[in-house]
């Protein structure tokens, strides 16, 4: 069964799969990969969502609060066995 966690940056299980994300974007980019690291931080987000099945941590993503009205959509990834479900 899916459970969802709001949390915020902090929680272990979030930069866990931050830095598997982290690692499969750094193949992805290549080259590129050090310019587009700048913009995945993720200090200070407070609304982050973690997705767990069977109490194992499978997904993740956050949004971080631009003004009243916008967001950005930060750090989405799913672990490639939970993918396409």
């Amino acid at each position: 069964m899916l459970q969802l966690k709001r949390t915020n940056s902090t929680d272990a299980d979030f930069i866990q799969l931050v830095q598997l994300l982290d690692a499969d974007l750094a193949v992805r980019d290549g080259a590129d990969h050090t310019f587009y690291a700048q913009f995945n931080k993720v200090h200070m987000i407070q609304h982050v969502v973690i997705a767990y099945e069977n109490n194992s941590a499978v997904a993740c993503g956050a949004f971080k609060l631009f003004d009243s009205c916008s967001v950005e959509i930060k750090r989405m990834y799913v672990l490639p066995a939970h993918r396409n479900k």
